[in-house]
């Protein structure tokens, strides 16, 4: 018998190199850079990532929008 699934995961990338202003929650921080996917299991062993997607979140109250791929590397502090 082999025993398969899923298990979601949330990665800390970083932060961004300079302040956003929230439109929610109206405070002016460094945002957190997220990934977020599933990891397929085998055996209950994660083996490989797979829909991985990417957020910029304000750490005051969670809002946030997605952010491509390509422009990561715009958004983490050196």
């Amino acid at each position: 018998m082999i025993i398969w699934g899923h298990k979601g995961y949330k990665k800390l990338l970083g932060t961004s190199g300079y302040p956003i202003d929230c439109s929610h929650c109206n405070n002016q921080q460094a945002w957190q850079l997220l990934e977020v996917g599933k990891k397929f299991t085998l055996y209950f062993i994660p083996l490989f990532p797979y829909g991985r997607k990417y957020y910029l979140t304000c750490p005051v109250c969670g809002s946030g929008m997605e952010v491509d791929k390509k422009d990561l590397p715009n958004y983490l502090s050196n």
